[in-house]
């Protein structure tokens, strides 16, 4: 069934940019492989113009970066590693192994944080399919206002979808790892949200939570040029979008603060709400709303009216 929602930011595929013909499950490890169905030819070999639509949305004006070349962009991705990027592919997705426990229902937090190690593992040796940008939510509005590069990676098996992100801003010198490992064993899928420091796991909640409401993101670089493999991008994109409806896992001892009443226009909860595709929203997620839905990027399909537009703001701009 077509989706027509954006997926919690998560379906984020633009209907300009068409599903590649990828293989997920590639035999990286010498495991089958599955199809993704799309005519090669029509693949966007460019990401298409990264622009705001000037809704009246954004807290701060839009930032296009000027100062900020593709040359310096790829500058700044390689102090990764060069040996880290950059790869050929033929699947947007890596294959892990089968999961030691022949029948699993619900992973422990240990082998969760098992799964976040060992992406970090494949990441640092090379053996990823990393897409590198510079990242649309995480640039705009009053967060950094800064590029902010990321290296994004994905895994899976028969259990679990797992998620490895690996940013700066462009003016850091160290880099930060982060994880999502969704959990599919259960009935209603569970996602974990953590900051990997060296082989230390440290589960996230209320900080993850303000951008992820349905897991993770699709990838919207800042800028069309500043982003490594448009044809990976829309694949990756593609991954995520078929992602199931999961929850959030806030860690023990953090206890999620009452985010009021979800988001309730009908031209939102068309998908986003309970028993939707995607997850319901709150104030909470305004930034990313602001952005995505300014950047024409939600709904996916369609731009919202001036009314509907004038609906949203007024819904945003409410006091708790």
């Amino acid at each position: 069934m077509e989706r027509d929602c954006e997926a919690g930011f998560s379906n984020m595929t633009r209907s300009t940019l068409i599903p590649v013909l990828a293989l997920l499950g590639l035999a990286v490890l010498g495991l089958p492989a599955r199809t993704l169905s799309a005519e090669p030819e029509t693949v966007e070999r460019s990401m298409p113009p990264v622009v705001s639509t000037a809704t009246g949305l954004l807290l701060e004006p839009a930032l296009y970066l000027t100062n900020f070349s593709t040359a310096d962009f790829a500058a700044a991705s390689r102090t990764i590693g060069a040996e880290r990027i950059h790869k050929k592919w033929t699947s947007p997705v890596v294959t892990l192994p089968p999961h030691p426990r022949q029948v699993a229902r619900g992973l422990t937090e240990s082998e969760v944080k098992a799964y976040m190690i060992e992406v970090r593992r494949l990441f640092d040796k090379g053996e990823s399919v990393p897409i590198s940008d510079v990242g649309l939510i995480s640039t705009q509005e009053d967060v950094v206002r800064k590029p902010m590069l990321n290296h994004i990676a994905a895994f899976s098996n028969s259990v679990a979808r797992v998620y490895l992100l690996v940013q700066r801003t462009s003016t850091d010198t160290g880099w930060s790892y982060y994880s999502i490992v969704q959990d599919l064993t259960l009935k209603s899928p569970l996602s974990y949200f953590a900051e990997l420091q060296g082989i230390a796991v440290k589960f996230e909640g209320i900080s993850c939570y303000k951008c992820h409401a349905s897991g993770p993101l699709a990838i919207h670089p800042a800028r069309a040029d500043l982003i490594s493999d448009a044809p990976l991008a829309v694949a990756l994109n593609q991954h995520i979008a078929d992602q199931p409806v999961s929850r959030f896992h806030f860690p023990a001892g953090e206890t999620p603060p009452d985010y009021g009443k979800p988001l309730g226009l009908k031209f939102c909860t068309k998908c986003h709400e309970a028993e939707g595709d995607r997850s319901p929203l709150f104030k909470v997620h305004s930034h990313p709303i602001r952005i995505l839905v300014d950047f024409g990027y939600m709904p996916p399909k369609r731009r919202l009216t001036p009314s509907e537009i004038a609906e949203l703001k007024s819904w945003l701009d409410q006091k708790p």
